[in-house]
């Protein structure tokens, strides 16, 4: 029997004893906003009775959640004999994440069980932690889409572009999510990404280019002039190395990764630390949104 069907089996030994059955099958809102799984309406507009086929579908998903916790969150049978969340020790959770990790950590996994409020803490992760940015970026990217060629440099030009499309897919493919707690991850990873990529090369890129871009203001029409040289030179040596490349090859690596739920939180949770240098770094991505949240929702 293979490992699957197993645990499908032992699924079905609950559902017999009426301890999952009403509070998984019959919460619509948790089906769809946690597990993200869309149902079926019927002329009404009313949810339509569950097939066994995505009864099945919400069993390995309810699964999937539960297995990627499983570093955080204790299953446990609530008083009223149903199957409950509960946190692992204060001291086991420190240990795992460290002390402000394992407050995020808490902090994800209740937006993440909760519909009303991941809402919120996207809103406020694209509001602290993203738009700024990624606005910034593009706008560079942008800019060098359409002057590299104009100055002469049309292979870097098409390399910027082809930069931009990728930063757009990554940032789109995450935005484009069902709400459910895979988006939440999804938008803690993007956080990550989004700030490795801005401290590790846009913000020390921007400042320079800015002040580049007042040099040759009154040079741009005149390709050979010795301001326009010096300036093409720092761009090929900083543009494809330090730019480009971390986008191409990089960034859009460390997201892919970090939007997975494959794993466990504490798989992920070690694998951004990883992808980009430092746990240091995974906790300022996430503290900001984090603390307007919880400031926000009184959590």
């Amino acid at each position: 029997m293979s490992e699957m069907r197993i645990i499908m089996e032992g699924w079905r030994g609950y559902l017999t004893e009426d301890v999952i059955r009403k509070p998984l099958f019959e919460d619509y809102g948790y089906i769809s906003g946690v597990l993200g799984i869309r149902l079926p309406l019927d002329e009404s507009g009313a949810t339509s009775p569950l097939t066994e086929e995505l009864k099945q579908k919400i069993l390995e998903e309810q699964m999937l959640f539960e297995g990627f916790w499983d570093d955080a969150v204790q299953t446990v049978k609530t008083a009223a004999g149903e199957l409950g969340g509960q946190f692992v020790d204060a001291v086991d959770g420190i240990r795992r994440f460290g002390d402000a990790g394992w407050l995020i950590v808490q902090q994800l996994y209740r937006v993440a069980t909760n519909p009303k409020l991941s809402g919120e803490f996207i809103g406020a992760a694209w509001k602290i932690g993203l738009n700024k940015k990624i606005n910034k970026i593009r706008e560079v990217l942008q800019q060098l889409s359409q002057s590299l060629p104009e100055w002469g440099m049309p292979t870097f030009g098409d390399m910027a572009i082809k930069a931009l499309e990728i930063f757009n897919n990554v940032i789109s493919s995450v935005d484009k999510m069902e709400k459910s707690w895979k988006k939440v991850i999804a938008i803690a990873g993007l956080l990550i990404g989004v700030k490795w990529l801005w401290d590790k090369v846009f913000e020390s890129f921007i400042e320079p280019f800015g002040d580049w871009m007042k040099k040759i203001k009154d040079e741009i029409g005149d390709s050979t002039s010795a301001v326009m040289e010096n300036f093409k030179t720092w761009l090929q040596d900083t543009v494809q190395e330090k730019l480009i490349n971390f986008i191409q090859s990089q960034f859009s690596g460390i997201v892919d990764k970090l939007i997975s739920v494959a794993g466990g939180i504490k798989p992920w949770w070690d694998a951004a630390a990883a992808a980009v240098g430092s746990v240091d770094l995974v906790i300022q991505a996430l503290s900001a949104p984090s603390g307007r949240f919880q400031r926000m929702t009184g959590g």
